[in-house]
Order: C-alpha cells, then structure tokens, then sequence
C-alpha cells in the first residue's frame, strides 16, 4: 500500500508518493496462510506416526494398571486424531475459512488432544509410582517435542498444547510431594518453557522469511515491469523510426529504377547512396527487431544433422573482407577430424557466429581471429565446443556478465554507430539459450576475448542436411513482368512513395488507407494479383481484419503483410496469422523480387495443386 506526503518543490507543495512497504496486515495475513499451509502439510503426515505412539502409551498405562481403559482410550484418540486431519484439511480445500481463523481451529484441536492425553496421565500417576510413569514421561515429553512441528511457529496454540499436556505431567509429579518429583517436574517445567521460546524464534523467522519474499517478489514485479516497459519503448521507438525510412526506402528504389531506365549515371549513384545509408539504419533497427522476437518465441528451433565445419568455412569466407578492411587476419582450426557433424539448427548456429565475428571484428585493433571446432574428448558425438577467440580488447572481469546485456559496450562511450547498438551479444545469449546450450567467455582486459558454445554432435554416418544459404539485401533486378497491386496502409507518405515506386516499374497500383477503401476498390472491379497490407491501420484497425474481410468478398490474390512492429505480442500475433511478414523498413527491389516469384506459373500452379 503505497503512502503519499507532501514536499516542496522550489517552494511549491507537491503531493508526492513514496515507495511503496509491505503493510503489517499485509505480513500478518501472509504469515498466517504459511503458518496453515506449513501446520496443514504435517498434520497429514501425523496419523501413522501419532498412532505408534498412542498405542506405546496406551500399553504403559494398561502396566501401571489402568486395565481395559487404556485400550479404550487408544481407539478414541485415534479416531479423535484422524478426525482432525480430515476436518482440516477438507477447511482448506474449501477455502472459505481464513487463515486466521484456521490457526484458531488448529488451536482448539490441539486442546482438545491435549486434554485427553492429559486425563490418561491424571489416571496414571492415580498408581503407584512405577517404571511405567517414567516410560510415560519420556513418551509425553518427546511428543510434547514433536509437536513444534505442526505449531509451524504458532506460539499460542503451541503453549496452549504444553500447558495442558505438559502442565498436567509436572504437577501430577510435584504432587508426589518427593524431592525426586519435585526435581522432574522442574526439569519439565524447564524444558517446556525452552521449548515455547524455541516455537516463538520459529515464528519470527518465519515472519522475517515472509518479509523477504514479499520484498523479493516485489523487486521482481518491479523488474519485470521495468523490463516490460523498457520492450514497449524500444518496439515503440523502433515502429515510429521505420515509418519515414519504409517512404525513404521506395524512394531510393524509384531512383534507381529511373537511373536503370534512363541510363543516368549520377541517379544511380544517388539511389545506391540511398540504398547503402538505409542498409546501415535498417541493420541497426533488424537487431531491435531480432531481439523482439526471440522474447515472443517468434522463433523456432529446426533441428536437423549438418556439416559444421563447412558451415565454419563459410563464415571465414564471408567475414575475410571486413577483417581485411582492418589488417586482420581471420582463421579457421578444426580438431583432428577433416569435417564435424552437429546436430541442432544451422541457421541460428550461424546466427551466432556472425554476431561473435562480426562483434571481434569490431573491437580488435590488430592480430588475428580464430574459429575453432573441437570434440569434446571422449563425448563425441554428444558433444562439440564451438570457439571465436580473438586478440582484441579484451573485457575486465567485473564486465563479462554485463556485456550480455541489452545495449551494453565496453569500449563504446562515443556511440559510434557502426560498432553497432550493443544487441550482438545479448541476441548471442538469446540464441544459445533457444539451442538449449550456453555461452561461456574467456577473457581478461588487453588480453583478448574468446567465446564458447557447446553443441551437440551428431555422427558422421548420418546424412547431413544442406545447409540454406542466407540471401543478403541487395539490388534484385527488376522483372519485367506486370502486376497489379493493391496497397493497404494508414500512413500517406508510404502509400504515395510504394505508389510511385511500382508505378515506375510499369506495376499497375490501387491504393487505400483502411478496410473500407480496400473493400471499395475490389468491389468497383479492381482485381488485384497481389495484396500488400499493413499491420497496424488507423484507430485499432489491424491489416488482418482487412485481409479476412478481402478474403470474405472474394479476393483470393497472395497477400503480404507489412508491419514496423516490433513489440514481442504483436510479433506473435502476426506470426500466427500465418501470412508472410516483410518488416520496415522495406527494400523496394527485395518486394518485387518476393511478388515475382510467388505469381511465376510454376508458384500459382503448385498452390492450386490438391493438397
């Protein structure tokens, strides 16, 4: 419950809120349902135990000479036991008793066993004195003892059990009026006494612990939230930036197509001067974007058997430039084996590899970088180790846990953009934990860095599956095929930018900005070849509901979703709507070459194949 006071702001009042503290109710409440749960979960394990004991008293009471009563005692305080049991526990399964008022119940349960075992002792110590009063003593006395565990800290029902039962023992002995008796039942006495304090400890750590979970658990909600809030942000953040550049974008592409055509040669520099500058801010939005997905479980694992080490030697090839670039020299070092066979998903494999290589290659100044394979001696094939070492930097100790974050770099103060945003590593992490492995570094400031990851192998009689090439973004040629378009986006500049664009290719473009105007546009006769919607229309709309009520009329055309989102649920939702997702901002060429290759002949035939 959180409490307001009122402070002063350059002189003006203000109502302000302090951090929020647990409330003594609050705890109270909280301990007490522990207290239940703790008394509830032994009480039902008491029954066999108590019973044991019931009969060991019994038969000490039938030698001091109590005859028939003893055994009739013994079946009423066992029915009486069993009773409680099952009268508690069907209370709790209710839940219509409070805790309160549970530990009152468990309180008076506890008398009233109490007083049974307590008119056995009266009747036995009406005997002589025997070895048998004795025995009972001792059975009563660890009883008494193990009855701090159903008390579970209650320190009112607990004294209210050790006066009847154990105040009855002491003063049937100090009613012997022997020196003898006198001494036992101070020593009872005593140890009652110690054990009443020992139940009342017990209770306030129980109190202390209950504080420090609800305290725990509050730091965590505020986490949670604070890491939640800060996804909403960067999604947010994310879908606003590629609004202008998704415009920007199909501009670039209007001018390099309208250098192709015309042959001009300072247009073309332009559009690729477009096209690179937007690569650069799109890579930069993708690892967002990236990150955003492996939080909404966008991504999913396709284990498959593949060569490893081609896979490693591809990833040389395709970095030996870049570390060319810096007077790196990038390497290869397999163990023993000329090829290694893992299983588990190639594609995220390189996926980690590249963000390892590609983050070496950003923070080493001079030397070298070196992927390594290795078998795990003695594992093979469960298990292969995986390393990109390098002899850059290096990362102090007290920062290898921090690295991993979102955002995080070492030697970046500067924000030089193209060390990247600080998203490699902590998509890394992601990946490895999706692969079900783990990332460990090495490494030590001036000391270079070297990244671990255990994967599973897989036998080399094992047919490998071919690993899919990546395509990277590039210029695709523009067909010379015709197609027309329908165009569904809120956002004007994007709409009159794609028109333009497809326009300029010789595509003929319809256009609308919501549902409405799409359903208006097929209905007046327009017929599409291919939809391209956006996600998130106007005022709640989604490109989904579009879509279905396209569908609903009778347009069948292939359909293309486009969405600058990158919040984790609406990642999911557009996932599970199981149309194709193009993410902003969108490379002009890239959705040409997409729409043709799902109108060729040899497409549309194969989806109206029967299934």
């Amino acid at each position: 419950m959180a409490r307001l006071h009122i402070k002063r702001v350059r002189g003006v009042p203000v109502i302000a809120e302090v951090a929020s503290v647990p409330a003594v109710e609050s705890i109270d409440r909280q301990v007490q349902a522990e207290q239940v749960r703790l008394s509830i979960e032994q009480v039902r394990r008491l029954p066999l135990p108590l019973f044991f004991l019931d009969a060991c008293i019994a038969w000490t009471a039938w030698h001091a000479g109590l005859g028939i009563f003893s055994w009739v005692w013994l079946p009423v305080i066992t029915v009486s036991q069993l009773g409680r049991v099952i009268y508690v526990d069907r209370l709790h399964r209710q839940g219509t008793v409070d805790a309160s008022r549970m530990l009152v119940i468990f309180a008076n349960l506890l008398v009233f066993l109490a007083v049974l075992r307590a008119a056995l002792v009266v009747m036995v110590f009406t005997k002589p004195i025997a070895d048998s009063h004795y025995i009972l003593t001792m059975i009563l006395v660890g009883n008494t003892a193990g009855a701090i565990s159903p008390a579970a800290g209650h320190l009112r029902g607990y004294v209210m059990w050790v006066a009847v039962v154990g105040g009855t023992l002491a003063l049937c002995w100090l009613s012997r009026g022997t020196l003898e008796s006198a001494a036992i039942a101070a020593l009872l006495i005593l140890l009652f006494v110690i054990l009443s304090l020992y139940v009342r400890d017990q209770g306030r750590t129980l109190v202390e612990l209950v504080k420090l979970s609800d305290s725990v658990r509050r730091e965590r909600d505020r986490a949670e939230r604070a890491s939640a809030a800060k996804t909403r942000f960067f999604a947010a953040a994310s879908h606003d930036l590629r609004q202008p550049l998704t415009a920007l974008a199909y501009n670039a592409a209007t001018v390099q197509a309208l250098a192709r055509s015309g042959n001009d040669e300072i247009l073309t520099q332009l559009g690729d001067g477009f096209v690179r500058a937007l690569a650069e801010a799109r890579g930069l939005l993708d690892s967002l974007l990236e990150v955003s997905k492996l939080d909404a479980g966008a991504i999913e694992v396709a284990t498959a058997t593949f060569d490893l080490s081609a896979l490693l030697r591809e990833v040389c090839d395709s970095f030996s430039p870049a570390a060319a670039e810096r007077g790196i020299t990038i390497g290869l070092r397999v163990g023993k084996e000329v090829q290694i066979f893992a299983r588990t998903d190639a594609l995220l494999v390189r996926r980690i590899l590249h963000n390892l290589v590609d983050n070496a290659i950003k923070f080493t100044a001079a030397g070298s970088i070196t992927l390594e394979a290795n078998v795990i001696a003695g594992n093979y094939p469960e298990s292969i180790s995986l390393r990109v070492c390098d002899t850059g930097l290096g990362v102090p100790v007290e920062m290898q846990e921090r690295i991993f974050e979102e955002f995080y770099q070492v030697a970046n103060t500067e924000r030089n953009r193209s060390k990247g945003l600080g998203l490699g590593l902590a998509i890394v992490r992601r990946l490895a934990v999706l692969l079900g492995a783990k990332v460990k570094l090495t490494s030590s400031l001036g000391g270079g860095s070297a990244f671990e990851i255990v994967l599973p192998g897989a036998r080399m009689d094992v047919p490998p599956a071919p690993v899919t090439k990546l395509v990277g973004r590039g210029t695709t040629p523009t067909s010379l095929v015709r197609h027309s378009v329908l165009v569904v986006d809120d956002e004007r500049d994007i709409r009159e930018s794609l028109q333009t664009f497809l326009s300029t290719v010789g595509w003929k473009v319809a256009v609308a900005s919501d549902q409405e105007g799409a359903l208006s546009l097929v209905g007046l006769g327009f017929a599409p070849d291919a939809i391209i919607v956006d996600f998130r229309l106007r005022e709640g709309a989604s490109g989904l509901e579009a879509l279905d009520a396209l569908r609903r009329l009778g347009c069948t055309a292939p359909a293309w979703l486009i969405t600058g989102d990158t919040e984790p649920t609406r990642i999911a939702a557009a996932r599970a709507a199981g149309v194709p997702v193009i993410y902003k901002p969108v490379d002009g060429q890239e959705l040409l070459a997409l729409i043709n290759a799902a109108l060729m002949p040899s497409a549309r035939d194969g989806q109206r194949a029967p299934g």
